[in-house]
């Protein structure tokens, strides 16, 4: 008997301090993307009042016309773009979303760019279609993208870009001309552009662009509400592109989830038609600790980023050790979690990524933990400089 799948996918190396730091009693969890927030009340009663009315059935796989009408509206309104009803597909959560567009836009052999640093789980999806993921690099300080060296990364084989704006683990923005720029260039190439977008209501300072507003017809929004709601638990979350593609990948759907819960489809609509001061208050206390992090590591001459959305915090260790035997030991000598860098690319190793979705209890003791044993570090090796 046969086992098909490769048993060597490439998995995250946040899972690995993830799981050490879940095994012991009192770590400072600094290292996952999930908001310490409850979801909205509204939402939570949104969800009991439609299973109590009986909506606990399957739907269309599409999702129910409520919600998506709702998400037509918020896509016009926050992100400025024009997306019908019948061009949004409903998905239990971001990733299966994400899986559908790079199924829909590649075959295996095929190349999709990357960007590096960017999250993880691009490589595992990517990988068990047996579509080869092709890094760019996202250089620091400013972590944008270079469309000159993109196109030395293009061959016959490459069929989309991936752009993750604001970025994990960079939470930086691109502005309006940039964004411009990388859809003419994709046009360029016959590229698609997978655009994941489910920080897109997560932002600090400037705004947000999504390429659908120059070139709908080759861009695959990737969307979700547990970033933006609190509700990382729910899996909810939506698929936009042109209809011809949405209704091809629904077909898929269909067979994989064939739809996702009703209740919680309500409960989507309630997050997105009720009240919107909830998210303004979670993303200002995000900024806030974004400020009060970026504060406590200057005091220790540790570099960071300047993350313009998202809740992500690079930071520069500058020890001989690579990031990842930083966060182990961080981990087993501090009690403190933290995301190694080099689980985002090459081009972040040496830096570790905090999570901002931590409380600011938890970022005051944990970062001075962390800068304390930066500091112990530089002792026992050669610092690295940028």
């Amino acid at each position: 008997m046969n086992w098909s799948l490769d048993p060597n996918l490439p998995t995250s190396g946040i899972r690995e301090i993830l799981n050490q730091a879940l095994a012991r009693p009192g770590i400072i969890r600094l290292e996952t993307g999930e908001p310490n927030f409850s979801p909205p009340q509204h939402v939570l009663e949104a969800f009991i009042q439609a299973s109590q009315a009986g909506h606990n059935r399957y739907t269309a796989t599409e999702g129910i016309m409520l919600l998506r009408t709702a998400i037509s509206a918020k896509l016009h309104r926050v992100n400025h773009i024009q997306r019908s009803e019948y061009e949004i597909l409903v998905t239990p959560g971001g990733i299966p979303g994400l899986f559908l567009a790079f199924m829909g836009v590649a075959k295996s052999g095929d190349e999709i760019l990357v960007p590096d640093p960017g999250w993880p789980d691009y490589l595992g999806g990517l990988a068990s279609l047996g579509i080869q993921a092709v890094p760019y690099a996202l250089e620091a300080p400013q972590y944008k993208p270079d469309l000159d060296r993109m196109s030395a990364l293009v061959t016959e084989r490459t069929r989309a870009v991936v752009l993750n704006v604001p970025g994990n683990p960079t939470g930086r923005l691109l502005t309006k001309a940039e964004t411009k720029a990388l859809c003419d260039w994709a046009v360029a190439h016959d590229l698609w552009i997978i655009s994941d977008e489910v920080y897109d209501q997560i932002i600090f300072e400037g705004r947000a662009f999504s390429p659908a507003q120059w070139v709908p017809d080759r861009t695959l929004g990737v969307y979700s509400f547990s970033k933006t709601y609190a509700m990382t638990g729910w899996r909810l979350g939506y698929l936009t592109g042109p209809r011809f593609a949405i209704e091809s990948l629904t077909r898929v759907a269909m067979g994989v989830w064939s739809s996702v819960s009703e209740p919680l489809q309500y409960a989507g609509a309630a997050a997105l038609t009720g009240p919107q001061d909830v998210v303004d208050r979670m993303c200002r206390a995000y900024q806030r600790r974004r400020d009060l992090s970026k504060h406590i590591l200057d005091r220790f001459n540790i570099q960071t980023s300047h993350p313009d959305g998202a809740f992500y915090l690079l930071a520069y260790i500058g020890t001989a050790l690579s990031s990842r035997d930083f966060a182990l030991r961080l981990l087993e000598e501090e009690g403190v979690a933290v995301a190694p860098g080099s689980a985002f690319g090459a081009q972040a190793e040496h830096w570790v990524r905090i999570s901002l979705a931590s409380s600011e209890e938890d970022l005051n003791e944990g970062l001075a933990r962390l800068a304390r044993f930066a500091e112990r570090m530089h002792g026992q090796g050669q610092p690295r400089t940028l």
